[in-house]
């Protein structure tokens, strides 16, 4: 491994004081250090790329300076590539980063060393009205959501699931979720916790106006189909959080397993549960 890929979060460090750090301790290893071209003069390069799909492409693994948020944009494109992720958490929670910025070095050394593992982690793809989103951008890893862009405000849809009728539903919205995504909206909204190697996909209800409206954990195998049935010109289709479109009275929402996966890197041995337990003390505090 010689490619590093270095992707950075101005907000999480403005002034690149941590990850001139870290390039400087992974040149000092005789490694190259790719960023984007913004940051090539900033921070003394010679090698850069001019987006993040170049990155992934030229990198043997992507180093992501940031939280959570970050390493779900980053994700969408080094799956295509199965370039892995190694998170290092700047942010506040950081379930999906291996570790804390403090073991950021040792981390990469352990990378270097082969002293690590990878977890493959499912992803969704979405189409609209049977059309496939354009560059990859129909790619989640952690949820699609239906959802109303106007808060308080419900929608209707109604949901099959194999072509089998479901429902049809009043609520504000409905995320569907992979086990990794389990623990993100899914999880404040009352959803389930699923372990994140298993291939599941949770659907989970926003606020429904039926009583027994309750959330189901349906096969990674299974398609999802979601049509709107609102006339409000304010339903939208959210991808982790970071790309939204809109989603016409109507539309046909396909929701089914990807053939991409998320290569997540782990090199602190902690398991699943381990990890869990230490974020939720960290939200209790």
């Amino acid at each position: 491994m010689y490619n590093i890929g270095l992707v950075i979060n101005l907000e999480k460090d403005p002034f690149l004081e941590y990850s001139k750090k870290l390039k400087d301790y992974i040149l000092s290893l005789g490694r190259k250090v790719i960023v984007l071209e913004k940051f090539k003069e900033a921070l003394g390069l010679s090698e850069s790329a001019p987006n993040l799909d170049e990155i992934c492409r030229k990198s043997d693994f992507v180093t992501v300076l940031g939280g959570d948020g970050t390493i779900l944009t980053v994700a969408r494109r080094a799956s295509v590539y199965k370039t892995p992720i190694l998170g290092i958490n700047l942010g506040t929670l950081g379930y999906l980063a291996d570790v804390e910025k403090n073991d950021a070095f040792k981390a990469v050394e352990k990378v270097l060393n082969n002293n690590f593992s990878i977890e493959k982690r499912m992803m969704l793809e979405v189409f609209k009205d049977g059309k496939p989103f354009d560059n990859n951008f129909g790619l989640a890893l952690n949820e699609v959501c239906l959802r109303n862009s106007t808060f308080s405000r419900m929608i209707k849809f109604e949901m099959k699931i194999n072509d089998e009728f479901i429902d049809s539903y009043r609520a504000d919205g409905v995320i569907v979720s992979t086990a990794t995504g389990s623990t993100a909206y899914n999880l404040s909204a009352g959803g389930p916790i699923l372990k994140p190697d298993t291939e599941l996909i949770s659907i989970t209800q926003l606020c429904p106006h039926t009583l027994y409206a309750r959330p189901y954990v349906v096969s990674g195998n299974d398609v999802i189909k979601l049509k709107v049935k609102d006339s409000e010109k304010n339903v939208v289709l959210v991808l982790d959080g970071i790309e939204t479109v809109n989603a016409e009275e109507s539309s046909e929402i396909i929701i089914k397993r990807s053939k991409f996966f998320t290569h997540i890197i782990k090199t602190t041995g902690l398991g699943f549960y381990d990890i869990l337990r230490r974020k939720m003390v960290e939200i209790r505090k």
